[in-house]
């Protein structure tokens, strides 16, 4: 084996290595979003001939998205499960 691929392997088991120990010592960065199937339901805030518009804060943290039946909002970069609806209209 010649020193190129040794230096690469030993790379790339260092990266592995580094990616595993990341994981285990700080679970909580690397987060799974569920998929919400019952969205529709919780909140219809568009028409099928109305568009709805989004707004973000500037560090992403609250995002706004407003249709012609209100103003939904979430305090948690979009996470499933944050958003509430702050406006109903009609």
């Amino acid at each position: 084996m010649n020193t190129r691929r040794r230096a690469f392997l030993f790379a790339a088991a260092a990266v592995v290595l580094s990616a595993a120990a990341a994981l285990f010592f700080f679970p909580g960065v690397v987060v799974a979003q569920k998929v919400q199937e019952d969205y529709k339901d919780k909140f219809n805030i568009s028409e099928n001939t109305g568009g709805v518009a989004i707004a973000v804060s500037q560090d992403g943290k609250y995002v706004y998205v407003a249709g012609p039946q209100g103003v939904i909002v979430s305090d948690d970069y979009g996470k499933t499960g944050t958003w509430v609806q702050t406006v109903r209209l009609k």
